[in-house]
């Protein structure tokens, strides 16, 4: 039988973004390896478990670009050092959750579709600056501003706060009746547009990542096992190796 601590399912269902999703998968490895050892399953067992357990997160880790964390090989016994890698693991989450708590919720991580069609809007402002009638100190201030948004489109996550005002500069300064800028305001719209629905995308994707992840069960142990009680006589058979 085999026990696994992560799923294709769990895999296709990470966040993008490689610390978060480093985050997720330890989570939802450390909970079914809590579900699976107990105080019934033999110690040969657990180990196995933990075993797997570092072996998967540290593969992660190095796929995702955390550091700090790799598999005990250098060991004989590489299960001895489980529970320095367990804290390990943990002190890797924290500060993966500290550098995000604090900007997370007033700002987007921007989906690749959305990021090109705000550009082909930022161009169309431009254009439009570039052919109205103001000053040249008007339309060097709002090229700047637009320089500005697209400097922070750049980042990994948008922050609401800056975005919207800067648009909200780019939008005063095009306020003028001209027939040029009769477009902006749509191009100004579009770009809000779709940072709201990749918000509201994201905080749905959120909330269903956020639900605790069912373990499986286990099968219950058979009457042979339970009568010998005894975990160091337990021998492992080739199904019950985890991986």
């Amino acid at each position: 039988m085999e026990y696994e601590l992560i799923t294709e399912q769990d895999y296709d269902a990470l966040p993008e973004e490689p610390a978060l999703k480093f985050v997720a998968l330890e989570a939802i490895c450390r909970r079914n390896m809590n579900q699976f050892i107990s105080e019934q399953t033999p110690a040969t067992f657990d180990r196995m478990i933990e075993m797997q357990y570092m072996s998967v997160v540290s593969a992660a880790a190095e796929e995702l670009g955390i550091g700090g964390l790799s598999y005990p090989s250098h060991l004989d016994e590489p299960y001895t050092a489980f529970n320095d890698f367990l804290l390990e693991a943990a002190a890797a989450v924290t500060r993966i959750r500290l550098r995000n708590s604090s900007s997370k919720a007033g700002s987007v991580r921007l989906s690749q579709r959305s990021r090109a069609k705000i550009e082909l809007q930022l161009r169309r402002l431009e254009q439009l600056i570039e052919e109205a009638e103001m000053s040249e100190g008007r339309r060097k201030a709002l090229l700047q501003r637009i320089d500005q948004f697209r400097h922070e489109l750049d980042q990994t996550r948008l922050s609401f706060g800056k975005a919207m005002a800067l648009l909200a500069a780019v939008s005063l300064g095009i306020t003028s009746g001209t027939s040029f800028l009769a477009d902006a305001p749509e191009a100004i719209a579009t770009i809000t547009s779709l940072i709201g629905a990749d918000k509201e995308a994201e905080d749905q994707e959120a909330k269903r990542l956020g639900a605790t992840p069912v373990p499986k069960a286990l099968p219950a142990p058979d009457a042979q096992r339970a009568n010998e009680g005894d975990r160091s006589n337990y021998e492992l058979t080739d199904d019950d190796i985890p991986f």
